[in-house]
Order: structure tokens, then sequence, then C-alpha cells
């Protein structure tokens, strides 16, 4: 090969590599609020359940954060038990508890933002008799719902913690 071609194929060669490596340019970022960002960071870093899932990987995390009121494999089940409140219970969700374990029991609280007296909720999941139960505490009334009519045996922290909000509604009154 002559000099003349080995020097034209370096050239196109390096410049072929040369435009392949060139960076895209962001040329104008999106505007945010910082509520969508927390909301995107919570739906990146969020584990969605799936029937195979144990429920016992819950502890410690966030129902909104797993999404575990819309889109885990109790969900078709929550909304069966609360009926006409289910779409209630997911608006108001919004201050809530991390999923704790006593048991063979996990509890969860949330309740409407800024107004906690007026909307609450506590879900209580009995993991060995695969039942659920839903406290809603909505202006001063309790309503208990109980799927299959079964109630969870509550005791220690979590009966002492309910009795305590029992009270609260009753001084209300």
């Amino acid at each position: 090969m002559n000099c003349k071609a080995i020097y034209i194929s370096a050239t196109i060669l390096s410049s072929f590599i040369f435009f392949s490596c060139k960076k895209e340019i962001i040329k104008s970022v999106p505007k945010t609020d910082s509520t969508s960002i927390k909301t995107e960071a919570l739906k990146a870093d969020s584990t969605v359940l799936n029937p195979n899932d144990s429920l016992y990987g819950l502890v410690d995390k966030s129902v909104i954060g797993t999404q575990f009121l819309t889109k885990s494999s109790l969900a078709p089940r929550l909304k069966k038990l609360l009926g006409a409140d289910y779409d209630q219970m997911i608006a108001n969700w919004n201050t809530e508890t991390p999923f704790e374990k006593q048991d063979n029991i996990l509890h969860a609280w949330g309740c409407k933002q800024h107004d906690c007296n007026t909307y609450s909720y506590d879900l209580y999941i009995d993991v060995k008799n695969n039942k659920i139960n839903v406290y809603k505490f909505a202006k001063s009334e309790l309503t208990i719902l109980k799927e299959d009519n079964f109630e969870i045996e509550l005791k220690d922290n979590f009966l002492k913690d309910l009795n305590i909000k029992k009270q609260n509604i009753e001084t209300k009154k």
C-alpha cells in the first residue's frame, strides 16, 4: 500500500472514531417541583410486590413506596374489602408509618396529610391466616372492615395503640 492510501484510511478511521464517541449534549433540563421529584424517587426505589413475594419482606418498608395499596397482590382484596372507601383510602393515605411486625401480624398506619384527625387508617394483615382488617377512623367514628368476617386478634403494642386511638375518638365525641 502506498503512503497516500494509508494516510487517507487513517484519517477516515480517526474521524469515524472521533464522531462516534461524541457525547450527546442536553439542550434543556425539565422543570419539576420537589413533590414530583420525591414521587419519582419513590417510584424508582419502590418494590412492587408480586404474589410470590413474602409479606414479611414488607417490615420497615413504606406503604406508598412499595405501592402496596394499588399494585400488590393484596390490592384487589383490599379493594373488595373496602368497596367505595377504597379510593378514599388511597387518596388519604399521605402520611404513614412503615410496616411493622408482631408475631404473624403486619401493621401499617396512614392518614390524610395535615388532617389525621379526620381520616386515618390502620391496616392489619394476619399472614398466618391470610386475612386483612382495616380500621377506618373518619370524623370521630370508627369503622372496622374484616375480610371474610375474620377478626384479627391484636395484642401487646398493636392493641395498646389501637385502644389509645379508640379513646381519642371517644373524647372528641
